[in-house]
């Protein structure tokens, strides 16, 4: 398993940069908007992440190129897609902590999360930008 991950971390990094790349900008655009403190920037509205986000990608081009990464990550690993996967659950969910590309294969589920957001519990629940997109691949 640890090889097959270890295969679709290097097709993103060789292949897929730009998408990073894209996910940054849009969530900078998105964090622009919110109030910024030493700490940074932040939200207690998840109204002014997930939505706003989702229009960011959108409107990159992203949301709708979303699929076709996935399906060469799956390929990468020796997997055809058994269905054309789609720019909406349960292939591409864009979340308050950034984007998550699923995949169901026989040995489990593919996850890539494309983390740009951080979700502090405290007094509050704060939405917090992270200074880089975490991306994680994992097999599940």
């Amino acid at each position: 398993m640890t090889e097959l991950i270890d295969r679709v971390e290097r097709r993103l990094s060789e292949e897929h940069t730009d998408v990073v790349d894209g996910i940054e900008r849009c969530a900078d655009a998105v964090a622009d908007e919110w109030d910024e403190s030493p700490e940074g920037a932040w939200t207690t509205d998840r109204d002014e992440v997930v939505p706003v986000f989702e229009r960011a990608l959108d409107a990159s081009g992203l949301l709708m190129h979303f699929p076709r990464v996935l399906s060469d990550l799956v390929t990468t690993i020796g997997h055809p897609m058994p269905a054309p996967p789609v720019a909406a659950p349960p292939h591409v969910v864009v979340r308050s902590e950034g984007v998550l590309l699923r995949a169901s294969l026989r040995e489990g589920r593919l996850v890539v999360a494309f983390d740009a957001f951080a979700v502090e519990r405290g007094d509050e629940l704060r939405y917090v930008r992270l200074d880089d997109v975490d991306v994680t691949v994992e097999l599940r």
